[in-house]
């Protein structure tokens, strides 16, 4: 439940442990009346955990495109720490998705409307916040079989 007693209803689908390799802002032409506004994340999305024989983990993931719609009020945190230089940028690991109803909204007047939040398992502490009409996933490819629940740089269309 959220702090003013609203209702938090969990999304379609899980994301959780999802890896988030990629973010952009898609803004249409406002002068030629496209007033499209995205919020477009990449991810190694994890279509199934698998139990194998020996009871490790193994996960089946395909890069995906996770695209919000009509999408108001970004506030991205993330704080990767300050290690004087010496660690690269990897990805961004999904916690978990809440959503919850804006009532009194003023985008979309003809479909509901929610405030969404991605709680990141790294870095800690981190989330992307926003409101937004919906969703689409598309995966980009067939999932792979595999023991790390990301897919190689490599492999990622």
């Amino acid at each position: 439940m959220s702090s003013d007693g609203r209702e938090i209803e969990p999304p379609r689908g899980s994301w959780h442990d999802d890896s988030i390799y990629g973010l952009r802002v898609v803004v249409g032409d406002h002068e030629r009346g496209d007033w499209r506004s995205e919020l477009v994340l990449d991810i190694d999305h994890i279509v199934e955990w698998v139990c194998g024989l020996d009871r490790r983990p193994r996960f089946r993931v395909a890069p995906a495109s996770l695209i919000f719609h009509d999408v108001t009020d970004l506030q991205v945190a993330v704080d990767c720490g300050d290690t004087g230089g010496r660690v690269a940028l990897h990805a961004l690991s999904i916690d978990r998705v809440a959503r919850e109803r804006i009532e009194d909204q003023k985008v979309c007047f003809d479909r509901p409307y929610f405030r969404w939040r991605i709680e990141l398992n790294w870095p800690a502490g981190g989330s992307i916040v926003f409101a937004a009409s919906g969703f689409t996933q598309t995966l980009r490819a067939e999932p792979v079989l595999q023991d790390e629940q990301w897919l190689p740089a490599a492999t990622r269309v």
